[in-house]
């Protein structure tokens, strides 16, 4: 069995890492692609208005991202059409069995999405196979940080998100954070509204409604005012009828220049100074008001920007590692979860490279960057939902 389960995981990354016909999936895929399971070809891309500086590879990731509705429409219709041809060549009494079996079969699948209509088995076989590519995404955490590093963990993600068995269509989520989750410098769709990561994690899961709270310059503390410290305005962005809720913030701390600024101390219980003061607030707060909903912190992926600034209870200058090292401690102190993309180097942006390919401006995602952050948050809310389902 052991050696079974390692070559599975062994056969996924092959996978992974040689897919050809559609190498990057979503985001260059080209027209006249030629692969197969990939959403990215069933939708066109009416919706999305890219602005002139943006490439294609956002439009064409746009028109990816929908559910395959469409297909099984059309697969549909091919149906019906070969069912009334064999009716014709049948008997009369023949042609109207078939007609009340076609009826009763169309009544009870009537109005079900992909997933509702899997089968338990058919559940369990996808959760097992997102078991084995996510064994396999594992895997790559350890190589070196580099664009390819990134490309080949989204195309993972992918994977887990084709076989997704959890249905999201009964759930509302509503993501906190700062300029990344409004998705300042990002493509526009027809109606002005900003595409951020936010819009791509909902094209892959179709939640029921997603409330999208993030503002530029939206810190955990107090140093933008209380409209952008999401401890002093909690009640305004955190929902509580949402079921799920997603924090992604922590830059802004990071990169606020202050007089006097402190970091805090994030084994002290009883102080709320500073970064680590104010993310214990929020979470005590999360704990206690919203303890029956999922909750999940977001750490930032890394970049080349610094801040100069002179900390009054630090020793020299925390940079982006110790500020994300305090989040991630914290939330597992009070039994959050974490998706990481800074610990396993995801689209990290140090190198040129990655940041000219991912960021618009050496800390804000162009589209490419909203496209893979989408994957792997939904890839990893999937995950979560799949496995734990009950």
């Amino acid at each position: 069995m052991k050696k079974k389960k390692i070559l599975l995981t062994m056969t996924a990354l092959t996978v992974a890492m040689s897919l050809s016909a559609c190498q990057n999936e979503r985001i260059n895929c080209v027209e006249g692609c030629s692969c197969t399971d990939c959403p990215c070809c069933d939708k066109d891309n009416s919706d999305v208005i890219v602005r002139e500086d943006l490439s294609d590879e956002s439009s064409e990731e746009m028109s990816s991202l929908s559910t395959q509705e469409e297909t099984q429409e059309e697969t549909s219709q091919t149906e019906d059409i070969q069912e009334e041809t064999e009716t014709e060549e049948n008997t009369e009494s023949t042609d109207e069995s078939e007609e009340n079996e076609t009826t009763s079969e169309e009544t009870k699948t009537d109005g079900l999405n992909e997933i509702q209509r899997l089968t338990e088995g058919e559940k369990a076989a996808r959760r097992e196979q997102q078991l084995n590519f996510d064994e396999a995404r594992q895997l790559l955490y350890s190589l070196e940080n580099s664009k390819d590093k990134t490309e080949k963990i989204v195309q993972m993600d992918k994977q887990i998100l084709n076989n997704n068995s959890y249905d999201f269509s009964n759930k509302s989520i509503v993501f906190v954070g700062d300029s990344i989750t409004e998705g300042i410098t990002s493509a526009v769709d027809k109606n002005g509204n900003m595409i951020s990561y936010v819009t791509y994690a909902d094209a892959y899961l179709h939640f029921r409604k997603v409330l999208n709270h993030g503002k530029g310059g939206r810190m955990f503390s107090d140093y933008g005012g209380e409209e952008l410290s999401i401890v002093s305005n909690s009640s305004n962005i955190l929902n509580i009828d949402s079921d799920i809720i997603v924090i992604f913030a922590g830059v802004n701390d990071y990169l606020t220049s202050v007089p006097e600024k402190r970091f805090g101390n994030v084994e002290n219980k009883q102080s709320s100074a500073g970064f680590c003061g104010a993310l214990r607030v929020i979470m005590g707060e999360l704990q206690r008001y919203y303890s029956d909903k999922d909750i999940f912190f977001v750490t930032m992926y890394d970049v080349s920007k610094t801040s100069e600034c002179s900390y009054s209870d630090y020793d020299g200058q925390p940079d982006l590692g110790d500020y994300m090292e305090a989040e991630r401690q914290l939330a597992e102190e009070y039994g959050f979860n974490v998706i990481d993309l800074y610990d396993i180097g995801f689209m990290d942006c140090t190198d040129k490279e990655s940041s000219d390919y991912y960021l618009r401006d050496g800390l804000h995602p162009k589209d490419n960057g909203n496209i893979a952050l989408g994957a792997h948050i939904a890839a990893e809310l999937s995950l979560y939902f799949s496995q734990n389902e009950q």
